[in-house]
């Protein structure tokens, strides 16, 4: 039995989605039930996959009593709010990663460098009884955040970045048009998220002209397109668009999954996919740093 667990932050969902879509091997999903971990149940639903959402202390003891020689995903998905104080980012994702370093063989986190806070997190855990690692790029550097993950890396972005004739310029992904209201206040932005007059006049005074939409193809987050157009008129801005990628992430995760079933030699593959369904079995109780936002110039 080897149980893989997926610490991420809740703006990489889709990318999380995607990627659980191209693992053949997964035997059975478990979500943490917690307050961020609605969307990504109803996502995994969506997609056709059956997962059960337990409290952590019930998912360390149901991944002790797995079968012999399952392939057992565990999800936790942790708050937006983190972004507001980076020091409370950091310690909030260590405690978390060594609870479930506990119970776990392997520990894949969904995050970037977001402001150089989670840097040394796999030198910092190290001691841990599992692996941990986190996104890296091509080139075996972390990526700076979910706009890095999903744009070919540091050196992908900044040839994005220099494109834009240094106008100040936000970047968006179909969860990132979805938060953005949230975004704003954990920024300090605004203090509510109906404050559109202010968050208005922000940006005007920072100089952003241009919202970019970066194609990542999700199948995930409806109404993109609709939605970055609402969200440049509101602000009064010019609609860029730029291909994005998921095979960084894809790459990434799947070296770090392979590393740690040659660790536990899995060998048995599933004939179908029993982790899939027509359903989600959510039984939950719960039905600082901008990453989005460049400044070039």
């Amino acid at each position: 039995m080897t149980v893989m667990n997926i610490t991420g932050c809740r703006m990489f969902e889709d990318e999380i989605i995607d990627t659980l879509s191209s693992d053949k091997k997964i035997d059975d999903i478990i979500v943490v039930d917690n307050e961020e971990c609605e969307g990504i149940v109803d996502k995994l639903g969506k997609a056709g996959f059956c997962c059960k959402v337990l409290p952590i202390d019930k998912v360390a003891s149901v991944c002790r009593s797995a079968s012999i020689g399952s392939y057992v995903i565990t999800i936790n998905i942790l708050g937006l709010s983190l972004h507001a104080d980076p020091r409370y980012l950091k310690d909030h994702v260590y405690k978390n990663v060594k609870r479930i370093a506990n119970f776990s063989d392997g520990i894949f986190l969904f995050y970037g460098l977001c402001g150089n806070v989670l840097k040394k997190i796999e030198r910092d855990l190290e001691d841990l009884p599992c692996p941990v690692s986190i996104l890296k790029d091509n080139e075996g550097k972390i990526v700076d955040d979910c706009i890095g993950a999903v744009v070919g890396g540091r050196k992908s972005f900044l040839k994005i970045i220099s494109s834009f004739n240094r106008k100040s310029t936000l970047m968006m992904t179909p969860m990132w048009i979805n938060n953005w209201k949230e975004m704003f206040v954990h920024s300090g932005f605004i203090e509510n998220e109906d404050d559109i007059d202010m968050a208005r006049f922000v940006l005007d005074s920072m100089g952003y002209e241009n919202v970019v939409k970066i194609n990542t193809d999700s199948e995930h987050t409806k109404d993109y397109h609709r939605k970055i157009n609402e969200f440049a008129e509101l602000f009064q801005l010019n609609v860029l668009e730029v291909e994005g990628s998921t095979d960084i992430v894809n790459n990434s995760y799947f070296d770090f999954k392979d590393r740690v079933l040659k660790t536990h030699s899995i060998t048995s593959v599933p004939l179908s996919n029993p982790h899939r369904s027509t359903q989600s079995t959510f039984t939950g109780s719960r039905g600082g740093m901008i990453p989005f936002m460049v400044r070039t110039g």
